[in-house]
């Protein structure tokens, strides 16, 4: 069961019937709606265990400590396993999960790169994020945003190996994502994307739970979408995630492409349930 199946509109294929995994593996990019997904996953494939971190732990950066939570995760899987887990890993973390499960399952959901960076940018400015104030402090702007390191490619971050990111070309980051992970929604399709993954899952259902949702910053907000306006920092927007929109770009044509086909499936199987 590939995303590439789906993708490219086998639905018969990406449907059939298979022998359920022992786990799947919710490769969580941040600010995707990933947090009302794992929530209304967690309902339906219980039990569910989550891979994460103490942010506030800064004695090493965030990528070693998601190293120990996945060891930790992959020890725990072999006395109390659970058959669906989310986290923020990278794909460092995730190639060590697949190798210690080999049969695992994939998912993971993407946003449109530039609201996914407003939204982050916001975020970590707000009372949600436990280290606002030093966020505030060590970024003063949403162009200095930007030029972290962490947040350029953020997404394919999260689902590809490095060497294949940092070598520029979109093409093999797309198809290793498109060949290794069962499914790829963006967060523009949430509610089609939510209802194939779950019929997918065992059983087609709507999206219940809405999760951190970041409600306040309006203002800020204004100030961000405005700046994004201008020629100069849209220019350094698509130099430093040149990946992340061509990923984007790919699987939400994709999208365009099955979005009433998979609808009209997801209807009929819904009808015969």
């Amino acid at each position: 069961m590939k995303a590439e199946l789906l993708l490219s509109g086998r639905l018969d294929a990406w449907f059939a019937p298979a022998e359920p995994p022992p786990l799947w593996l919710f490769v969580h990019v941040p600010k995707t709606a990933g947090s009302s997904l794992a929530a209304d996953v967690a309902g339906i494939v219980p039990p569910y265990r989550s891979i994460h971190i103490d942010h506030t732990d800064r004695s090493r950066p965030g990528p070693e400590r998601f190293d120990t939570a996945t060891e930790a995760f992959i020890q725990a899987q072999e006395t109390s396993p659970a058959r669906v887990a989310s986290g923020h890993v990278q794909w460092r973390h995730v190639a060590r999960i697949v190798a210690a499960v080999p049969s695992v399952r994939l998912f993971t959901m993407l946003r449109e790169p530039r609201a996914r960076l407003v939204s982050d940018y916001l975020y970590q400015r707000s009372p949600m994020h436990p280290l606002a104030a030093e966020v505030k402090a060590r970024i003063p702007d949403f162009d200095a945003f930007l030029e972290l390191r962490g947040q350029q490619n953020r997404a394919a971050r999260h689902l590809a190996p490095r060497r294949l990111i940092d070598a520029g070309d979109p093409a093999p980051v797309i198809a290793h994502i498109r060949s290794r992970f069962a499914f790829v929604g963006i967060q523009e399709r949430y509610e089609l994307g939510f209802r194939a993954l779950t019929t997918r899952l065992g059983r087609q259902m709507r999206p219940a739970a809405r999760k951190r949702v970041n409600e306040g910053a309006a203002e800020e907000k204004a100030r961000v979408m405005e700046r994004l306006d201008a020629p100069e920092v849209q220019a350094r927007l698509a130099e430093l995630n040149a990946v992340d929109l061509a990923l984007y770009a790919d699987v939400a044509k994709a999208w365009d492409v099955i979005a009433a086909p998979l609808a009209e499936r997801l209807d009929a199987m819904m009808a015969e349930a």
